[in-house]
């Protein structure tokens, strides 16, 4: 993975911690209160002001229930590895032609035959807030890195 110099030291300990884990679970919010969940692949690395990227549909029913509830939560795990990690942010989404592009990865092509003119095609950012991740058998206590403290610097 690419660091830059002015990566914090906050979102290069969430790349370590995402290494090797490119599935997650989404958690939304439906509309009935419901907490609903679907996997997603990131294929794109975690940007330095603490954003994921995940492309979907704009007309799914995810999006649908980020419009209306922004807060997600992302987890990953590596039951082998004994790491888990869980990721609560604020989602949007974006259709821009040039980020659409920009984030576009050979294999994505599976889900979106058409590439980027796929109709319906976006991105979904997640600014992250938090993580609370938990790692190694020795310790079951969870850890947590705050990024809130980032945006008000």
């Amino acid at each position: 993975m690419t660091q830059s110099l002015h990566t914090k030291p906050q979102v290069q300990e969430l790349r370590k911690l995402l290494e090797g884990l490119e599935c997650g679970m989404l958690t939304t919010i439906d509309n009935d209160g419901s907490l609903h969940s679907r996997p997603m692949s990131m294929w794109n690395e975690i940007d330095n002001d603490a954003t994921l990227w995940f492309f979907t549909l704009a007309n799914s029913h995810k999006v649908v229930e980020i419009q209306h509830h922004q807060q997600v939560n992302i987890s990953f795990s590596a039951p082998n590895q004994e790491r888990y990690v869980s990721i609560l942010g604020i989602a949007e989404l974006i259709r821009d032609r040039n980020q659409l592009q920009s984030k576009w990865q050979p294999g994505l092509e599976t889900w979106f035959p058409q590439g980027i003119d796929e109709p319906n095609i976006a991105l979904l950012k997640v600014k992250v807030n938090k993580v609370d991740y938990w790692e190694s058998s020795s310790s079951f206590v969870p850890q947590t890195i705050n990024f809130l403290e980032l945006s008000h610097r």
